[in-house]
């Protein structure tokens, strides 16, 4: 199982520094858009276009190393009070109900993804961007999370024994 944890955690940081790579390419782009605008009246075409694709990227390609890295935002002002029994319990419920959502969401993801691919989908706006790109990063983010989220699983029931 270590084995394949640890190939989980360096696909799950490779994703993590795509998400920031792409964070970096906003603001170079975003910036140099304005640059561009305002000293030489000539804004970059499709700038706002690949932004928006990029943020998809930088959402769903950092989720999983954000669940990776306990980063994700939480509410334990009741957990903290629970003796460790019940916050297993707790915590195992909470992958299960992740898990449920994120299979609902990778699924249809998935689906949107193909269909798009399918009738050639772009995003319209000054310079037309296909939309797949930013879907497949969706879906394949989403996976990676659903992977996490069982690597969690399996820990906490391993250290419940």
């Amino acid at each position: 199982m270590n084995g394949i944890a640890s190939i989980l955690t360096k696909f799950t940081k490779m994703f993590g520094v795509l998400a920031a790579f792409s964070t970096l390419l906003i603001m170079i782009m975003v910036s140099a858009d304005v640059f561009f605008r305002y000293f030489f009246n000539s804004p970059i075409l499709g700038a706002m276009e690949f932004s928006l694709m990029l943020m998809i990227a930088v959402i769903y390609l950092g989720l999983g190393y954000t669940e990776l890295s306990d980063r994700h935002i939480v509410i334990d002002l009741f957990y903290k009070k629970l003796n460790p029994k019940y916050q297993r319990i707790l915590s195992k419920i909470n992958c299960i109900i992740l898990l449920i959502i994120s299979s609902i969401l990778l699924w249809h993801s998935f689906d949107n993804f193909l269909y798009s691919v399918e009738i050639n989908e772009i995003i319209p706006g000054m310079a037309s961007f296909p939309k797949y790109p930013s879907k497949f990063c969706l879906s394949l983010g989403v996976l990676i999370y659903i992977f996490v989220i069982l690597s969690k699983l399996f820990s906490i029931k391993h250290n419940d024994e």
